[in-house]
């Protein structure tokens, strides 16, 4: 057990810690990481999202399914909750509830979860974990950015409208693009020329490294509250959501190792999703900074109790 979570989570957070203390000696920009988030969620994820796909078999594939319906539907109602709860509890703005919303409704999948994932769930991992982040590119980013866009137009009765224009402008994006076209191969049965897809796999091994790093460095230019509403969003985020996950496997059929899958997934920390669409769209990130700090922290007992939970049954640790 404790070579599991040595494997798992030591490499996680070193990484972060790295980029933790490169931007607060100041070695890299640490308020200004866009052309590093760029060069992750552009290039190097959805190239890895590709060769992962594009390599799968159409019965593999299908079985997907239960897993994106249930991260899903669990990340939908906590969306919900905290986003009513901040909005009409705490009198924020509908735009800066749905960010908070978003950074504790959907957990940091591309930074932490590629190599955790990998390393307890083997080849199978990688699958479970384009799964997760599809599902937050093509339903919760958009989500949030029609909030967002709505208070930037200043015209709030057609939030819905922009939902459906943020959804579509996020199937253009690569994050949803690069899937779905590794998706249509595999079910088309075409089978890519091994220097193509090594091609994609080599821009793509940069996808954990780099996300991890530039987590760091955004961790590093935040100044963290500790209030007690900040307190409890984070357990929302580290304890309520994977047992919320852990719910709906119990409803939902699916595979045990799957169901392992979710409630450890739903265990990651928040996400640096929030944090940035506040940046960009100059809405409060103090909230979402502080949400990803605290939940981040928050983790290390969080994410190795979830880790040693599913351990019995569903470890397949790379040597």
């Amino acid at each position: 057990m404790i070579h599991i979570l040595l494997v798992s989570l030591v490499p996680i957070f070193a990484v972060m810690v790295a980029g933790y203390i490169a931007g607060k000696r100041g070695k890299i920009d640490n308020k200004n990481v866009a052309s590093l988030n760029v060069l992750t969620m552009e290039f190097a994820l959805p190239a890895a999202l590709f060769g992962t796909t594009a390599r799968a078999s159409r019965e593999v594939l299908a079985e997907q399914w239960p897993l994106l319906f249930t991260l899903l539907l669990a990340m939908l109602i906590v969306f919900a909750f905290v986003w009513g709860l901040s909005k009409y509890f705490s009198k924020f703005s509908a735009a800066i509830s749905a960010v908070i919303a978003l950074s504790v409704a959907l957990p940091n999948y591309a930074a932490a979860g590629i190599p955790l994932a990998s390393a307890v769930f083997g080849v199978t991992g990688k699958l479970y974990i384009t799964t997760a982040i599809v599902s937050g590119a093509i339903v919760m980013s958009p989500l949030t950015l029609a909030f967002l866009e709505a208070q930037k137009a200043g015209v709030n009765e057609k939030g819905l409208s922009l939902l459906f224009v943020s959804i579509g402008r996020s199937m253009l994006k690569p994050l949803v693009v690069a899937p779905f076209l590794g998706v249509a191969i595999a079910l088309l049965g075409i089978v890519l020329p091994d220097y193509i897809l090594r091609s994609f796999d080599l821009i793509g091994q940069a996808t954990a490294g780099v996300a991890l790093f530039v987590t760091g460095l955004i961790l590093s230019a935040q100044k963290v509250s500790l209030s007690p509403r900040i307190m409890f969003l984070s357990l929302l985020c580290n304890v309520v959501q994977p047992l919320l996950g852990w719910g709906l496997t119990m409803i939902i059929p699916m595979p045990v190792e799957m169901a392992h899958a979710v409630i450890l997934l739903m265990a990651l920390p928040a996400g640096f999703f929030g944090l940035l669409f506040a940046l960009r769209y100059q809405a409060d990130s103090q909230d979402a900074g502080s949400i990803m700090v605290v939940s981040t922290v928050m983790s290390l007992v969080t994410l190795t109790i979830a880790l040693a939970l599913v351990a019995g049954t569903s470890m397949n640790i790379l040597p």
